[in-house]
């Protein structure tokens, strides 16, 4: 069989790794048991990929998800309700940028990506690469050039319920999910059962199809299936109580057939474009450590409130001063008697209510007191003290509901 390349004007073979500098900014301690650990890189993907590398985890991954932009023409914006003193406001944020144009330069960035990707992936490591219509056709080939036909273990189809309708076409209901195998013969693959719909295997399970199907949007769908961890009957709705308000949020049941699937007891799980954090979740959830990168503060904060939410070990590593740390004035900490008040020096309290999480940091970066809120879709007021149990406190940091980091002084 002739082997096929796709070609692009310009196209160059992937470039040799980039140096990339890191500081870390940012530790906060399990409060769960069982848990995984997260660790979130604010940087963008090739930058977080070639750090990596950089690093040794060259063969480390044993499940890398790629979710890319889709070439859909669009600006997407995390929406909040935050609490003020004047009542609830909505808030919007440019999550991210995904631009219509550009395919040349697109499927240069994804080569890189795949390439790097590769790269790290152990000899058991797979990928999954979400897309749709727009541009999976694409990828499929460059798929293949990378990981070799043979490598395509699943073309994944993944129908929803919402959105897509249209006068002039078929109702555009679903995504498709590329699943390719570092070495097809070594592969981790857990078969996933589900519910038998048959007569003949009526009470019985079977194992699960291609076809990933999420239909309805009511928010007390059953989970369908005959495993604890199958897809939940349920398309993310506005209202749905998983929601963070960020724009392209996947459903929690669909990350997590993927990681019980193809994530080994104790492994690496790895998304350098994460978004909303999901694969993060469903990670964590098994005990597995994943690492997520973003460049986008507003995805960041996201990712990191959610995990923050579960209990997990989570640390924050800056790429390339990704996020800039600016001067919180005139918001500062008040340490006294084991506990950590904020307040604002000219006492009027504003600002507070744009914060998204906030604490107090040993020297080495260690949260001694943490509250975050960045995994609400409504913000709720913010908690203007946390008890600290040591007295080791050396800086404030906040973070706003835009992502950005800010410091303030501490007071005692």
């Amino acid at each position: 069989m002739t082997d096929v390349r796709l070609t692009w004007p310009g196209r160059q073979p992937p470039g040799p790794l980039t140096h990339h500098n890191l500081a870390p900014l940012l530790t906060i301690p399990a409060r769960a048991i069982g848990m995984g650990n997260a660790r979130l890189m604010a940087g963008e993907a090739l930058a977080v990929l070639d750090r990596l590398l950089q690093e040794g985890r060259a063969g480390q991954v044993d499940l890398a998800y790629l979710d890319p932009p889709f070439g859909a023409g669009v600006t997407w914006p995390r929406r909040r309700d935050v609490e003020t003193a004047e009542g609830r406001v909505t808030q919007d944020v440019v999550a991210y940028e995904d631009p219509a144009d550009g395919l040349a330069e697109w499927l240069q960035h994804l080569d890189t990506v795949l390439d790097r990707v590769h790269q790290l992936l152990s000899p058991r490591g797979s990928v999954y690469l979400h897309l749709d219509f727009r541009r999976a056709p694409h990828a499929r080939l460059l798929l293949d050039e990378r990981f070799g036909p043979t490598a395509l273990r699943n073309e994944i189809v993944w129908a929803y319920g919402l959105g897509g309708s249209s006068k002039d076409r078929f109702g555009r209901k679903h995504d498709v999910i590329q699943f390719y195998a570092k070495n097809p013969k070594h592969t981790y693959f857990q078969a996933p059962l589900q519910k038998a719909t048959s007569q003949r295997m009526k009470g019985l399970s079977k194992r699960a199809t291609d076809v990933w199907q999420t239909p309805h949007a009511g928010l007390d769908a059953e989970i369908s299936g005959a495993w604890a961890d199958s897809l939940v009957d349920l398309t993310l709705s506005n209202s749905d109580h998983q929601r963070t308000g960020y724009p392209t949020q996947k459903p929690l049941a669909l990350l997590e057939r993927i990681v019980h699937a193809s994530l080994p007891p104790g492994g690496l799980a790895l998304d350098p474009m994460a978004g909303s954090g999901t694969l993060g979740v469903a990670a964590v959830q098994v005990g597995a450590q994943v690492i997520l990168g973003d460049r986008s503060p507003v995805a960041l904060d996201a990712s990191r409130g959610r995990l923050v939410a579960l209990g997990c070990a989570v640390q924050l590593d800056n790429i390339d001063a990704t996020l800039q740390v600016g001067n919180l004035s005139p918001l500062r900490a008040r340490i006294a008697d084991q506990r950590v008040r904020l307040e604002t020096s000219d006492g009027s309290g504003n600002g507070v209510e744009t914060l998204s999480a906030w604490g107090v940091l040993d020297g080495s970066g260690q949260a001694l007191a943490w509250w975050d809120g960045g995994a609400e879709r409504t913000r709720g007021q913010v908690p203007m003290e946390l008890a600290v149990n040591t007295g080791d406190a050396r800086a404030l940091l906040a973070i706003d509901t835009a992502g950005r980091l800010w410091q303030g002084d501490l007071v005692s």
